[in-house]
């Protein structure tokens, strides 16, 4: 009786997984789409974030794109376009290299993740999401920074950086969602439909 127990919850374990897989096989064309929204993220990071100053924070439009793919995708993807959009930033910023590929990978990992049990027509899971991951993002990154021999005073970076930061990707996540989703072709309500 135990072991048909353990078999039933294993099965039930088992269709909740596969609720949020992909029901679809990605194509090459979708890849390139994937490989040019990420290009994209970097090239806009490169060039037009420098510019964007609010109350000494500065957008991390690349960590919202990459969260956007993990919560429609699964932690999978997350974690696979995280590492390689993270060694993009690393050579278009000219900053150490893999410390933003690091950062990437857990953020889309643990983004989708989350994603697997959240409603994926709610907006404000992607808002509360942007806003938890660019936080602990930021803090990593602080630590990393600090270990390798950068000093800056504490608070002045949590209330100058990382929540300025954290807000303003949360206020920027409708836009960059919407302009993935629909870049992506709609992928939401697919990586989100059930197997049959």
């Amino acid at each position: 009786m135990m072991v048909e127990a353990g078999k039933k919850r294993a099965s039930m374990l088992e269709g909740h997984r596969r609720s949020h897989v992909p029901a679809v096989q990605e194509s090459p064309l979708y890849m390139l789409k994937v490989f040019v929204l990420l290009v994209l993220a970097v090239v806009v990071q490169a060039t037009l974030a420098p510019y964007v100053n609010v109350l000494g924070a500065r957008p991390d439009i690349v960590l919202i794109v990459v969260i956007a793919i993990a919560m429609m995708r699964g932690p999978i993807w997350g974690a696979v376009v995280g590492f390689f959009v993270g060694l993009l930033v690393d050579i278009a910023l000219v900053q150490i290299m893999g410390i933003s590929s690091f950062l990437y990978t857990l953020a889309g990992y643990y983004s989708g993740r989350y994603a697997e049990g959240v409603d994926p027509d709610s907006w404000l899971a992607p808002l509360l999401t942007v806003f938890t991951v660019t936080l602990v993002v930021q803090m990593l990154n602080a630590v990393i920074m600090f270990l390798l021999g950068v000093e800056a005073s504490i608070g002045f970076i949590l209330l100058r950086v990382v929540l300025p930061t954290a807000v303003l990707n949360a206020l920027l996540a409708a836009p960059v969602f919407v302009v993935c989703r629909w870049w992506m072709g709609g992928e939401k309500q697919r990586a989100f439909s059930v197997e049959p």
